[in-house]
């Protein structure tokens, strides 16, 4: 895996990896780096929940990943605690969502590994 990041001006970035482009900034006028991180745990860990959940033949219709972080006030600002909040709309089993949602973060999901090195990670379940 490869990819970059060009400075455009101020403290904004194109950041490239193959044919896909994303700017990051300062927050002024996109998402922080440290945003795309939280975006791209809830994203990675989303993509393998909603996989699992098509396997295991549940009637899910959607899902959404809300996702929440708190950071350490001393530089390096690193994570201490982020909580994800799975949104499930469908007919599906409790079981089925926490079981998948386990094998995500505790074995797919490569992102929320790393991160669990440094921070506690919570998770909460709705079913609608």
């Amino acid at each position: 895996m490869e990819g970059r990041a060009v400075h455009i001006e101020g403290m904004k970035f194109l950041c490239e990896s193959g044919n896909h482009s994303i700017v990051l900034d300062d927050g002024s006028t996109s998402i922080t780096p440290v945003q795309a991180l939280l975006l791209s745990m809830a994203t990675c860990t989303a993509m393998d929940v909603w996989n699992i959940m098509v396997k295991k033949r549940e009637k899910i219709k959607n899902l959404e990943v809300k996702v929440e972080g708190e950071r350490r006030e001393k530089h390096p600002k690193t994570f201490r605690k982020i909580r994800l909040t799975y949104i499930f709309y469908g007919d599906v089993d409790e079981k089925a969502c926490r079981d998948a949602i386990d094998l995500s973060l505790k074995k797919y999901c490569s992102i929320s590994n790393m991160i669990k090195e440094v921070a506690d990670i919570e998770v909460e379940i709705s079913i609608k």
